[in-house]
């Protein structure tokens, strides 16, 4: 009976496999059916290009300006929706035919970055780097790209120390290393070395960068990431119809601030002053008019009561206008993007301009499942030539001093001084200076026919030509004739530039259980060339010909021209490594040649070894600590060399500049002889830093807080300087390796998600950067290097001289410092020998500062959005200007307003005495912060059913104001970030900007 029950139960099982399978065949065999949705974000909002993709094939489609999808699909079929910030959802089609899907989740450990040759999930990273995504590069509002980054990278310092339209910036990674050598951090522009000025490039056009920062991060890149490495990456193409879009900016400039200077009656009592303390001047010697007080040119316009803001003359309110086209697209095969930008950007100093073209394009054509081409091309066209005015001169000229003629000409000298000049004299010069910039990349990406293999083939070119051509014409100082001496002067320089790159990569990845690693090497090679000409002339019949003829010069003509050429070749092997996603280790080692070192020392190899264990999925936190989301540990520690020296140092070099005569009656013949410096040392070889780096990643609170901190410690050996030997070896300086620097800091970033709701959002970012540099040794011998202010045990860059330590008062003993009298500096006696004198001199402080800081907060509410940032420098020591009076005024010139100077009337005033001459020649210094809103942005969204109405998919209005106001100890100065108080003006710029998409 058992066996019969047996037997039928098999057979019902039997029957009932094939009709299921039946079924199954038949389903599957049914036509396709019309999937639709909609797809939304937590909150409720639509999501515009949603990609949604049938699992196992590349048919797909993106969801549409309202958040709708159509797409056609087997019943059986799973739809895979995915979103760039949101975790993916695989659904099954349903018989009904709408999937209404609701996307959440936080990709923030999932996000995939940009490193070396490469990308990784930001949960895998070992070394320390940060990355500046889109959010943080639209915080500010100005067409530098480096502009947008001031003080929003824990360890990047971007110092502005010329502020005119297009200037280079000052650009350091954990700060200085190198004495002598260039501390600049290499620059990777779509995975390519790129040598030209990031001023050349469109903001608009940057997706993301990556800053890498420590050994490991940057050893992929061995001698020339030795000073961190920026990667920059384009716009590329993406899947979905092709979108255009415009973005415009209109904006207006002035200066932050201008120097307040003395007023017409200040001025004549600080000239009265002067006089009465310095030259004993008493009664009516100290008129205005009657006296000798102020040059006759000064007493005439007094007389008339004419004055002049020269301020006003230099200084000009200026116009931007920015604009940009893109277009960008894509298919499962081929992916586009396209745009032109045009910038006019005039300068808050009369003449300063910057008019740049940009035109970008990139393509990737995937022609089957194992390669894929892409190739990316960017061309700038700049322009930004110009005479400006002196910007010293007009803060030092006196209110009554003349500035143009009877026949409306500039006066040469208003005050009669030949120190203190008209700052316009020289305006009216004509000066036409144009730069090309013409980069190009392309790669080859090959699957190979073994699983997880590939390679890929970078190749990038540069190619920058520079033209600056300039004629002062008779109507400048400079071009003027002179008697009998015709005028006009004309120069021209042309610069030329190239360099390529080609790279070939090859990566193998597996992951065989709990084990997963990825091995890639790499070979390199770089070569670049310049070279430039220049010709110069004076004397002109005519200023119709501009620079044109200098052929045609009277007298004076000069040709000069120069070339210069690098080379160099690497190897490159790294292994990532990670188990259980826990434990994670990472092997680099690179080996680097450079024709810029000498016969013996061409090549050099520097590893990096960092492991990273996220501590955080450990079961004793995991499962214990509630509120911890995500805690990693990162330590690294490697070698990198500096190679960034001058060309040839390792060759002897001659000077051939010079003519010499041979006898009474010879020709001027072109000689040569071996300078100075000209000895080339052979065994030259790389700086090269030893770097520690502790790192700790954390997300808490279910990511309402997270960032990172870091700790590291430099060690640079063998610094490339300059060593003086005795000069009877026929030279007096040779170029070594010799010395040592040590340079350490703490970074932490915090970023927070302050409030999260329906329609209100607010997250703030802070940034703190903390940097200390020394100098361990110099040549060995444990002496200190006077001459250039280097010091063992110090600082790399200090002020060493006198510290002033008050004002010396009347009844005190001053003859104890030469040029000692009431009213002059007291210097403080630090030996405590009773007398001032060189050994008195001391390290007054840094020119680093002491830590730098920001803060940034985003907010939105419904459409509306706002952004702030505000950025800090903290314990930078400065020369102080102000109180250096007699180098400010030299006696006879302007001064700043309610300056508080001693006088016998006035034995509290803490600026010297207008009498004090500094026989010492010692400097004023002060310890400077600031603090400044960099950048204040509010916007509105119009809903994008509105835009829909009018044939757009979105429209973004904006509004912003940069470089607001700066807070500060010191007010008397035109640019924070520069030593000089008579640099080009920071800029505050009103921007309003439209965003539209069609």
């Amino acid at each position: 009976m058992i066996k019969e029950l047996h037997i039928k139960l098999k057979s019902w099982l039997m029957m009932l496999a094939v009709l299921l399978m039946a079924t199954n065949y038949s389903y599957s065999q049914q036509d396709p059916i019309k999937v639709k949705g909609k797809v939304t974000d937590e909150k409720g909002e639509v999501l515009v290009g949603v990609s949604v993709i049938i699992k196992g094939t590349k048919t797909g489609t993106l969801t549409d300006v309202d958040g709708n999808y159509t797409i056609q699909a087997a019943p059986a079929a799973t739809l895979v929706f995915s979103y760039i910030g949101f975790d993916p959802q695989e659904i099954k089609v349903n018989p009904t035919g709408t999937i209404n899907v609701k996307m959440s989740g936080d990709k923030t450990l999932d996000q995939v970055v940009v490193v070396g040759y490469g990308t990784a999930k930001k949960k895998d990273l070992t070394g320390g780097l940060a990355v500046v995504g889109k959010e943080q590069l639209s915080m500010v509002s100005t067409p530098n790209l480096m502009d947008r980054l001031v003080g929003q990278v824990a360890g990047f310092s971007i110092t502005t120390g010329n502020a005119a339209p297009g200037a280079a910036q000052t650009l350091l990674i954990r700060g200085e290393n190198s004495l002598s050598a260039s501390n600049n951090p290499l620059i990777i522009l779509d995975g390519i070395p790129y040598n030209g000025s990031l001023a050349d490039i469109d903001p608009n056009n940057v997706e993301n960068l990556s800053i890498l920062k420590d050994a490991s991060a940057v050893a992929i890149y061995g001698s020339r990431g030795s000073n961190g490495v920026i990667l920059i990456q384009t716009k590329r193409g993406a899947l979905g119809k092709a979108t255009v879009t415009y973005r415009g900016q209109l904006g207006m400039a002035e200066p932050m601030q201008t120097i307040d200077v003395m007023g017409p009656n200040e001025y004549i009592r600080f000239q009265q002053d002067i006089a009465r303390l310095r030259q004993g001047y008493t009664g009516e010697l100290l008129d205005p008019i009657a006296g000798d007080i102020i040059s006759v040119t000064e007493r005439n316009n007094y007389a008339k009561g004419i004055t002049n803001d020269w301020q006003d003359y230099i200084f000009r309110r200026a116009m931007t206008m920015d604009h940009q086209l893109s277009i960008s697209g894509g298919t499962e095969s081929t992916k586009y993007m396209a745009s032109l930008a045009a910038l006019d950007q005039d300068g808050v100093v009369y003449n300063s301009k910057l008019s740049r073209l940009n035109i970008t394009s990139n393509l990737d054509q995937t022609f089957n499942k194992w390669l894929t081409i892409g190739v990316g091309l960017q061309y700038t066209r700049k322009s930004d030539g110009g005479i400006t005015p002196n910007i010293e001169h007009a803060i030092k000229q006196s209110p009554y001093g003349a500035y143009k003629d009877e026949n409306g000409r500039y006066v040469p000298e208003p005050m009669e001084y030949s120190l203190i000049v008209n700052p316009m004299r020289n305006v009216n010069a004509i000066q036409d200076r144009y730069n090309n910039n013409f980069f190009v990349s392309g790669y080859a990406n090959i699957l190979l026919p073994v699983k997880g293999l590939s390679l890929r083939s970078n190749f990038g070119y540069n190619y920058r030509n520079g033209f600056t051509g300039t004629y002062y014409g008779r109507d400048t100082f400079d071009g003027r004739d002179q008697g009998t001496v015709v005028g006009g002067s004309a120069s021209i320089n042309n610069s030329q530039y190239n360099d390529y790159t080609w790279e070939n990569i090859i990566k193998y990845e597996r992951e065989i259980g709990d084990h997963r690693f990825d091995v890639t090497g790499l070979f390199s090679m770089q070569k670049t060339k310049s070279w430039g000409t220049s010709q110069s002339g004076q004397g002109f019949v005519t200023d119709d010909n501009e620079y044109f003829m200098i052929g045609s010069a009277a007298r004076n003509p000069a040709n000069d021209s120069s070339l210069s050429e690098t080379a160099m070749l690497s190897y490159m092997g790294r292994l990532n490594y990670a188990y259980k996603g826990k434990y994670l280790l990472t092997l680099t080692g690179r080996s680097d040649g450079a024709s810029v070192f000498g016969v013996n020392n061409k090549y050099a190899f520097f590893p990096v070894a960092a492991a990273a264990w996220h501590i955080g999925e450990e079961s004793f936190l995991k499962d214990k600590v509630k509120w911890l989301d995500m805690l990693k540990i990162r330590l690294s520690y490697g070698a990198n060399g500096n190679q960034a020296i001058n060309v040839y140092r390792t060759l002897d070099r001659l000077n051939s500049n010079v003519k010499y005569i041979w006898g009474d009656a010879g020709q001027a013949v072109t000689a040569a002889y071996l300078a100075g410096d000209g000895i080339g040392n052979p065994n030259l070889k790389w700086e090269t830093t030893y770097s520690t780096n502790l790192g700790i990643d954390f997300q808490l609170f279910k990511s309402r807080l997270s960032g990172s901190i870091d700790a590291y410690l430099n060690n640079t050996k063998d610094l490339l300087m300059t060593r003086t030997v005795p000069i009877m070896n026929g030279y007096r300086t040779i170029m070594d390796n010799i010395g040592q620097t040590q340079n350490k800091g703490i970074e932490v970033t915090l970023n927070s998600v302050n409030v999260k709701a329906k329609d209100f959002s607010w997250n703030s970012t802070a940034v703190f950067s903390l940097n200390r540099d020394k100098i361990v040794e110099l040549r060995g011998d444990g002496l200190d290097d006077i001459a250039n202010n280097w010091y063992i045990n110090k600082p790399l860059r200090i002020f060493f001289d006198y510290n002033m330590v008050g004002i010396w008062q009347a009844g005190e003993n001053y003859s104890v410092q030469p040029g000692g009298l009431p009213g002059a500096a007291k210097i403080e006696d630090v030996n405590g020998d009773g007398v001032i004198t060189t050994a008195d001199r001391k390290i007054i402080g840094s020119k680093n500062p002491r830590y730098t800081a920001s803060f940034a907060n985003r907010l939105s509410y419904k459409n509306f959005y706002a952004s702030a940032l505000v950025t800090g420098v903290f314990g930078v020591w400065r020369d102080d200007h102000m109180a250096n009076l007699g180098s400010w005024t030299f006696g006879i010139t302007n001064y700043v307003h309610n300056a508080n100077y001693w006088t016998p009337e006035n034995p509290g005033g803490t600026i010297v005495s207008p009498a004090y001459m500094n026989t010492l020649q010692h400097g004023y210094y002060k310890k400077v912060n600031y603090v400044q809103v960099r950048n204040i942005t509010f916007g509105y969204r119009v809903p994008q059913n509105i835009a829909k109405k009018i044939g757009l998919s979105g429209i973004d209005i904006n509004a912003s104001v940069n470089n607001l106001h700066t807070f500060s100890n010191i007010r008397q100065v035109l640019n924070y970030d520069n030593t000089w108080m008579a640099s080009f003006p920071t800029a505050r710029s009103y921007m309003f900007g439209l965003n539209v998409n069609f």
